[in-house]
């Protein structure tokens, strides 16, 4: 019986501490890399077949249940549903409030009294930092990149977030994931002008986030600086010693002015001066008129933003304290628009003093050509001119066809003391044209008979037609060889002929040649069949004879005279005799008037033939 007793005695004491024991759960959490310290964080345990809302914590280092640093213990017993051999328990360090977690580690329950588990790192929180827009920035584009890095001693980042307050309130605007080992994320976005704030925030894998700590604002600005005027305070100078103060006006409606530049613009170049605030939007800088000539100022207005807008003031004339005689070669004209070959007109030229003094006694030379470079002198002339006036002169000369450089030379005896003599001489080439052009009616009487027998009588009728022709005097036309230009005897193309026919009026440098007048190329412009002598006539080269269609002028050549070489077509050697056609068209609408006939002809014609250089004849057909 004492045996049995001594039994259960022995019984109880091996059970009961199996029912109290304890079975701690300890690990060591390591400060995190950004040296924040683990101690003083609160380490959770829960079994994660129950669900965390089963948990114990404890406080990490010497505050909590352990008495190192670093450290903590948690008894898994005292769990609702007390650990038991075999359960896998999970741990991590939660936040506190400072943003400071840890990744998940786990560990199994075994029979010992005590489980390690691994060692945990406090989790280092993401850092931020807004890289563009600057912080107060000024931009003046619509579309840009926002730039954010962000960095994490844990390498564990997932994403960073682009949030902007566009309308007043944060939204997220962007996310993008993040790779290992980038740096910084661009976002492009496309922005009105406006005020903006933004910041980055970056995400790692344990759902730990960080803003930049500073919001940073910036502004858009599209618009140019209005400048409403640039104001100079006198109009014209005589000598080198004033000064002027050029004033401008600018604002802008989004931001400030940052700085306004006066750019002077003298004979001699351009200069900036920057310029001082003068009074309200008002801005001035004064310049020193150094330079004789024609000067400007020009207000180039800069906001924040870098946008820039222009505006030049009215030109400051700075004269010379001595007599400055100008020749402008837009002044100097013929008293006739469209003078003929010979015909006497007048030279016009405007000689200006832009000088303070008078200039007297001013000899004025016109020439052909360069006076300097041999050109031939027309005729001189003196005049006096008053300061800051001009006087206009004249000269007669003959008309010569075709481009001539006419110079005038103002101060040619060099007699006049200027501070500037390279102005005194000009030129412009004047144009006289190289042909003529006839016009008339017909009027015929005619009656075809002998003295006393009348066949018929042939009186001005009014349904008359046929040609007007014109060839040089000396030219003695077959009327049924003709043929038309560009073409051989028998029809065919022929090359060439109206350069020929400029060779052989000595027409070859005119702008308007034959060739440049009727062909492109030597190809004929417009062509025009047309009857002579009862014979029709294919492919006449034509053109207007003035101003409409109502009247053309062809050109013929009689190919009687190809005789010499009997090439078959026009040449400048067989020099076959030319003709020039208009055909009769009544009462028509030309150029100078109601007439029946118009035909436009080469001045030189005259002198197809040097027997004879003054001379054309008219001759007519009519049906």
């Amino acid at each position: 019986m004492k045996k049995v007793i001594l039994c259960l005695i022995i019984l109880v004491v091996i059970l009961l501490p199996l029912c109290s024991a304890e079975h701690n759960i300890t690990g060591i959490v390591n400060d995190a890399k950004d040296g924040m310290g683990a101690d003083g964080h609160s380490i959770l345990l829960w079994n994660p077949l129950v669900g965390m809302q089963d948990n114990l914590t404890d406080i990490i280092g010497i505050t909590g249940n352990s008495s190192l640093a670093n450290h903590y213990t948690i008894d898994c017993e005292l769990l609702n549903t007390p650990c038991a051999l075999d359960d896998i328990l999970t741990v991590k360090v939660i936040d506190n409030g400072d943003n400071y977690v840890s990744e998940e580690k786990n560990v199994t329950v075994t029979s010992s009294s005590e489980d390690s588990v691994e060692d945990i790192t406090l989790n280092s929180v993401p850092t931020v930092e807004l890289i563009f827009p600057v912080d107060f920035g000024n931009l003046s584009n619509s579309q840009f990149d926002f730039n954010c890095s962000f960095s994490d001693l844990d390498d564990n980042l997932d994403n960073i977030s682009l949030y902007g307050n566009w309308t007043g309130d944060w939204i997220l605007n962007e996310t993008k994931d993040i790779s290992s080992g980038e740096g910084f994320k661009i976002f492009t976005k496309i922005i009105s002008e406006g005020f903006y704030v933004y910041n980055c925030e970056a995400t790692d894998n344990l759902s730990v986030s960080a803003f930049s700590p500073q919001n940073n604002s910036f502004t858009v600005d599209l618009t140019d600086p209005n400048i409403d005027s640039v104001f100079v305070n006198i109009t014209s100078s005589c000598g080198h010693s004033d000064s002027v103060r050029v004033n401008c006006t600018t604002y802008d409606d989004l931001l400030k002015i940052d700085k306004v530049i006066i750019q002077a613009s003298s004979p001699s170049g351009k200069t900036n001066y920057s310029a001082s605030l003068l009074t309200g939007d008002t801005y001035y800088s004064d310049i020193l008129l150094d330079e004789t000539g024609i000067w400007n100022f020009t207000c180039i207005s800069n906001d924040s933003a870098g946008n820039v807008n222009t505006l030049t003031s009215e030109n400051v004339q700075v004269h010379s304290d001595l007599p400055e005689l100008f020749v402008n070669f837009l002044t100097i004209n013929l008293s006739e628009s469209d003078p003929f070959e010979n015909q006497s007109v007048k030279i016009n030229a405007v000689v200006e003093n832009l000088g303070c003094s008078d200039a007297e006694n001013v000899l004025v030379g016109f020439f052909e050509g360069d006076p300097d470079v041999s050109g031939e002198n027309i005729d001189n002339v003196t005049i006096n001119i008053s300061q800051l006036s001009y006087n206009q002169t004249n000269v007669s000369w003959n008309a010569k066809i075709g481009a001539t450089n006419i110079f005038v030379f103002a101060d040619y005896d060099l007699q006049i003391n200027e501070e500037n003599e390279s102005n005194n001489k000009a030129n412009r080439t004047l144009s006289v044209n190289a042909w003529q052009e006839i016009y008339g009616n017909t009027s015929v009487n005619k009656i075809i008979g002998n003295a006393t027998n009348n066949i018929s009588k042939w009186f001005n009728e009014t349904s008359l037609e046929g040609n007007i022709f014109v060839t040089d005097s000396e030219s003695s036309i077959n009327w049924l060889s003709l043929q038309a230009i560009g073409k051989t005897k028998d029809g065919g193309d022929s090359s060439n002929d109206f350069l020929e026919i400029d060779e052989l009026l000595n027409m070859t440098s005119y702008e308007d040649s034959v060739s440049n007048v009727f062909s492109d190329n030597q190809i004929p412009k417009n062509t025009q069949d047309i009857l002579v002598h009862q014979k029709e006539i294919l492919g006449v080269p034509i053109i207007n004879s003035t101003n409409n269609s109502n009247f053309t002028t062809g050109i013929l050549w009689d190919t009687s005279g190809d005789t010499q070489g009997a090439n078959g077509e026009f040449d400048s050697g067989d020099k076959e005799s030319i003709v020039f056609i208009a055909r009769i068209n009544r009462d028509s609408l030309g150029a100078y008037g109601t007439y029946d006939y118009e035909i436009k002809v080469p001045s030189k014609l005259r002198e197809f033939d040097p027997l004879d250089t003054q001379e054309i004849y008219l001759y007519y057909d009519l049906n």
